[in-house]
C-alpha cells in the first residue's frame, strides 16, 4: 500500500503570554474565586497564550500554515482540512475562510472531533492520499480557547475550573507521498460516546441555541481521568500488539497535554518514559486539537526529532475518543 508521510509540520502561538497570577486575578475581579498559586497546583500550569480579541480562529490557522504554503507553493496543495475543536462561525465551515485568507483553490472541509481533531484530520488526509484522490494534503488549525473561559468570575462553579488549563495556538501539518521507510504504518481509534458529559461546551447547538450561561467549558476532570485509565491502558496495549512495537522501540511519544500529571499517567500506561515525550504545557496550556502538531514542531525546531525515528501520537479527545498513530520519522 502507498506510504503517506509527514512532510512539514509549522505552529503559531499568539503573542499574549498570560500568567497564572494575570489570569487569577481577572477571574477574582468581582468576587473572590481562585486562591494564589490554584493554577498551578491543579493543572502545572505556569502560563498561556491569548489571542488578540480581533485575531479569529481562522487567523491563527493562516499564520501556522503560511510557512507551509509559501514554501512548496500554494499550487501544490491538493486538499485542505481545518481539524479543530474551535470555529469562526458554525456556518460555514471555517475551512472556507481559510482556503480564502490563504489563497488556495483546492478543495476544503471542517473536521470536527474535540482534542482529536487534528489527529483524525491525519487519518483522513493519509485516506486522501492512499487512495489516489489527491498528492497533499495541507491539515490547519486554529484554536481560540480564552472565550471558553468564565473570566469575570461570575457564575463561576468547580465545573468550570478544567477551562483554566487552557490557551490559544494555531497549528498546520503537510501530508504527502513516501518515497522510503518514513511514512505512517499504524493508525487506530477508539470511541465510548457514553461518556460525552464529561466535558462539554453546550452553547451554540441546537440543544442551547441562545442560552449565555451555556458557552463556557465546564468539565468532570476526576471522571475523565477514571475513563482515561480505564480504557487507555488496554487501547495502548493493543496498539502494540497490532503494530508489533513494544515500548522499548518508541523514541518519542506526541500526546495531548491536559496537565503536568496527564505525562505520568500516560508513562504508566504506555511503557515511554517522559524524557521521550515534549511538554508544552506549562508554556502554552492544553490547546486542544493543536496540543500534538504543536509540541512535534517544538521538537522539530530544538532539533530533536532525526530521520528514522519511530514515533507514536496518541489523542485523547472529550466525546470520549483516543487516537494513536505510529510512524517512522
Amino acid at each position: 500500500m502507498l506510504k503517506v508521510k509527514i512532510s512539514h509540520v509549522s505552529s503559531y502561538l499568539p503573542s499574549r503570554t498570560v500568567s497564572n497570577d494575570e489570569l487569577e486575578k481577572m477571574t477574582n475581579q468581582h468576587r473572590p474565586v481562585l486562591l494564589s498559586g490554584t493554577l498551578e497546583k491543579l493543572f502545572g500550569s505556569k502560563e498561556r497564550r491569548f489571542a488578540a480579541p480581533d485575531e479569529q480562529v481562522s487567523d491563527l490557522a493562516v499564520k501556522a500554515a503560511l510557512p507551509i504554503v509559501e514554501e512548496i507553493g500554494p499550487e501544490n496543495i491538493d486538499y485542505l482540512i481545518f481539524a479543530a475543536a474551535s470555529a469562526d462561525l458554525i456556518e460555514p465551515a471555517t475551512a472556507n475562510i481559510i482556503q480564502h485568507k490563504l489563497g488556495l483553490q483546492c478543495p476544503c472541509f471542517d473536521l470536527k472531533n474535540a482534542c482529536n481533531g487534528f489527529v483524525d484530520g491525519i487519518t483522513v488526509g493519509s485516506s486522501l492520499i492512499q487512495s489516489g484522490i489527491c498528492a497533499n494534503v495541507l491539515i490547519v488549525n486554529g484554536e481560540k480557547l480564552s472565550h471558553a473561559m468564565r473570566l469575570d468570575g461570575l457564575g463561576f462553579t468547580n465545573s468550570h475550573l478544567a477551562a483554566y488549563s487552557l490557551g490559544d495556538a494555531g497549528a498546520a501539518m503537510l501530508l504527502t507521498r513516501s518515497d522510503d521507510e518514513s511514512g505512517i504504518f499504524f493508525q487506530k481509534k477508539l470511541s465510548r460516546g457514553e461518556h460525552w458529559p464529561l466535558c462539554t461546551i453546550k452553547g451554540g447547538g441546537s440543544m442551547y441555541p441562545r442560552d449565555p450561561e451555556k458557552i463556557f467549558f465546564e468539565g468532570d476532570t476526576a471522571g475523565l481521568k477514571n475513563v482515561i485509565s480505564e480504557e487507555g491502558f488496554q487501547f495502548l496495549l493493543s496498539s502494540y500488539q497490532e503494530a508489533g512495537w513494544s515500548p522499548d522501540e518508541v523514541d518519542w511519544l506526541f500526546t495531548h497535554q491536559v496537565s503536568v500529571s496527564t505525562f505520568r499517567t500516560i508513562e504508566m500506561a504506555s511503557g515511554v518514559p517522559i524524557d521521550r515525550m515534549v511538554s508544552t504545557f506549562e508554556k502554552c496550556g492544553n490547546t486542544a486539537a493543536a496540543s500534538i502538531p504543536l509540541a512535534m514542531h517544538q521538537a522539530m525546531q530544538q532539533g530533536k526529532l532525526k530521520k528514522g525515528d519511530r514515533v507514536m501520537l496518541f489523542g485523547i479527545g472529550a466525546g470520549f475518543s483516543l487516537s494513536m498513530q505510529m510512524l517512522i520519522w
